[in-house]
Formats: structure tokens, sequence, C-alpha cells
């Protein structure tokens, strides 16, 4: 028995020999795998972290190309031209020449103010100038013979002829004279009347004074008018019509500008065209008529004019459009995304790219902007690289790595 009990606990210091044996050895190899991992992944890691350093970001060439969006403006219709209706004269209407809301021609009859008076007043004004006339003529004729007169008393003998008799005759040629100037007065006299009844006759039939579409009659037939009271009617002008709008202070010395670097006129650089009210545009375009002398001190705008055909009347007066203005003839310009347009401090710029990819930044100018692009005025020209994507990552001077913008994150 106690040989078989030493043989037993000789098998089982064997087998637990075998084991810790095994178990040293899987210990020895988890320790050289988690060594050599600890080694090669920490390099890996640190090598990543360096990586991680450079901003990946996405590079282009500025362009330049046509870039012309338009600017736009509230713009109020006005007419050209638009006049009241008034009588020169008191009386009653007699007729009404037109239909209310008809276009009307400069020269068109509109109004007849009953004439009976006024030709009364005329006839006997044209009677006085041939009274007067008349009397002229007699006035003359009593000169004629009191110069005659006088003129043999001089010629004749001295003894024969009194002081007295002399006397007489060079008093009544002074008195002739006298009355022939009385009467070439009075025919002034009757002419001044005879014209202000001829212009009272004239002024009973009333005339538009210019070519547009007239409104309603605001008196009517049988009416009593006069200068003092209101008027009766009123033309505006519809063809062509002007389109007020305002700009910005901004904006205008923008147009300045670029009139000043095409050696132009500002009107003659811009193009003027119209939105309706149904999102059409106006047919025709504008022409530049002028803008005011001095600016809004409240809203820093000036006040532009330009005028419109409308042949169709599609503008009314005092409707409401929008005026959009851009470059009556542009020429390409060097234009970014607006991705690519940063702030660093209080300078608006983009971040240049050097051949070795290391980038700086750079100001710039920017200038209109449209469909997610910017027009630059100043600071970059066409063919230089620049930054489009990852700009919230760059700092100046920083190493970049590139890569095409569509693997961009």
């Amino acid at each position: 028995m106690s040989g078989e009990t030493a043989d037993r606990k000789g098998s089982a210091a064997r087998f637990a020999a075998g084991v810790f044996v095994h178990a040293c050895a899987l210990v020895a190899v988890f320790g050289v795998g988690w060594f050599a991992h600890a080694f090669w992944g920490g390099e890996q890691k640190k090598a990543g972290r360096v990586d991680a350093r450079i901003p990946s970001v996405a590079v282009d060439e500025v362009h330049a190309e046509i870039f012309n969006p338009p600017e736009e403006f509230i713009g109020h219709v006005e007419p050209v031209q638009e006049v009241d209706i008034l009588p020169q004269i008191e009386g009653y209407l007699k007729a009404v020449r037109f239909a209310e809301g008809d276009l009307v021609k400069e020269g068109d009859l509109l109004f007849e103010i009953d004439d009976e008076r006024y030709a009364a007043d005329e006839g006997v004004a044209k009677a006085e100038v041939s009274a007067t006339k008349s009397k002229v003529i007699q006035a003359e004729a009593a000169v004629e013979r009191a110069e005659r007169l006088l003129r043999r008393l001089q010629a004749a003998d001295s003894r024969g002829i009194t002081q007295t008799e002399m006397d007489a005759a060079e008093t009544g040629l002074a008195s002739d004279k006298a009355a022939l100037v009385a009467a070439k007065a009075a025919v002034l006299q009757a002419e001044a009347k005879l014209a202000s009844t001829a212009f009272n006759m004239k002024h009973t039939r009333i005339y538009a004074p210019i070519s547009g579409r007239i409104g309603k009659s605001l008196r009517h037939a049988g009416d009593y008018v006069s200068p003092s009271k209101e008027a009766l009617a009123r033309i505006v002008q519809t063809d062509p019509v002007r389109v007020c709008f305002p700009i910005t202070d901004r904006a205008y010395l923008a147009w300045g500008r670029s009139a000043d670097a095409h050696g132009a006129k500002v009107g003659d650089t811009r193009r003027l065209r119209l939105r309706l009210a149904d999102d059409s545009i106006y047919q025709a375009n504008g022409d530049w008529e002028f803008s005011d002398n001095e600016m809004s001190a409240s809203t820093a705008t000036l006040i532009i004019r330009a005028l419109f055909p409308n042949k169709g009347r599609v503008l009314v007066p005092n409707a409401y459009v929008t005026v959009l203005a851009d470059e009556a003839s542009p020429e390409p310009v060097p234009v970014v995304p607006n991705l690519a347009v940063a702030k660093s401090g209080q300078a608006t710029g983009v971040w240049m790219v050097g051949e070795d990819d290391v980038v700086h930044f750079r100001e710039i100018v920017p200038g209109s902007r449209a469909n997610g692009k910017v027009r630059v005025m100043e600071g970059v020209k066409a063919g230089e690289r620049i930054v489009v994507q990852g700009v919230h990552k760059l700092g100046e001077g920083m190493k970049v790595k590139i890569v095409p913008a569509t693997d961009f994150n």
C-alpha cells in the first residue's frame, strides 16, 4: 500500500510540473506579444498623431469668367409729364369732347365753353378798333391842313399877315397834332381790348397740351367753370415713363469706379431692366436719365431716374417694380467660391497655396455674390491656387495635405 501511494504521489508531482512548464511557456508567449504590440502599436499611434497635424484641404485655381449678377432695387413708375386741365376763362361748359380713359394727342379738343358772350365782346372790340382808326385818319387830315395853312402864312408878305393870325395857325397845328396822338392811342387801346376778347374767345375751346391718357372728367356740360375752381381733368403721359429707384452709397461708389475704369459715364456702363409684379422681365431696357444732386441724409441713398419705353402701356404710373442693374458690357473677372472666403481678424481674404503646399492668408476686396461665388475686386488673379474647402482648419504658414474636393470630408 505504501508503494502504490508513493507511485501515485510521484505521478501527481510529474503532472503538476508539466502543467507549470506549459503555463510558463504561455505566459512567455503572451508577454512577448504584448511587448511587441506595445512597442509597434505605440509607434504607429505616434505616427498617426503626426499625420493628424497636417490638415487635408481641397485646392483649386482662381478662375476668370463673366460674372454679372444684377443688383436689385425697388423702383417707382412715374410719368415724365402730367398736367391738370384748367380753364383760362369762366363760363358754362357747352360740351365735353373726349371719352374718359382715352389716349389723347397733343392738340385734341377736350372741352368747349359757351362762347356767346365772348363772341359779342369780340365784335364790340373790333368795331371800336375800326372807329378809332377812322379818327386817326381824320386827325391826320386836320394836321395836314394846319401845316399847309402855316406854310402859306410863313411864305406870305409879313406886312399882310398879323401876328394874331400866325399864332392862331401855329396853335391850330399843335392842337391837331395832339388830337392825332390821342387818336392813335385810342387805336392801341381798342386793339388791346380786341386782343383780350380774342384771348377769351380762343380759350372757349380747351385742347390737350400733351399726349397721354386722360382720366375722368371732373366737370360736365352745363357746369359753371372758372380758373379759381378745380381742374376739369388730368392727363398723364404714358410713353415713355420714368422709373425712379434709390441706390446705396456703396453701390454709387462701385458704379463710379467701374465707369472711371472704362473712361465712361456711369449711365453708359449700366444695363437697367425691370422685373414686374408677376416675376416676368419687362421686354425693353431703360436709358439712364439722371441722378439726384444730393444723397438722402436719413437713408444714405441716391435717387436714380431712368426712362423706359411703354408702347404697350404695361408700366402704369405709381406702380412699383424691381429694377435689375448690372454691367452693360461685362468682362471676365476673378471669381472664387463662397466657401473659399475666410476671416482673419477684421480682414477678409483667401488662403493661398504655395508650391510647397504651405498656406498663407491674403486679404481681398470682395464684390458681388451670386450662385455660391464671389467676385474679387482686388487681391488675387486668375491662375493662382487657393484653398476652397477646409479653410476653418488653417493657420498662417501651415503645411497642408491636398485632396480632391470629391474626397473631402
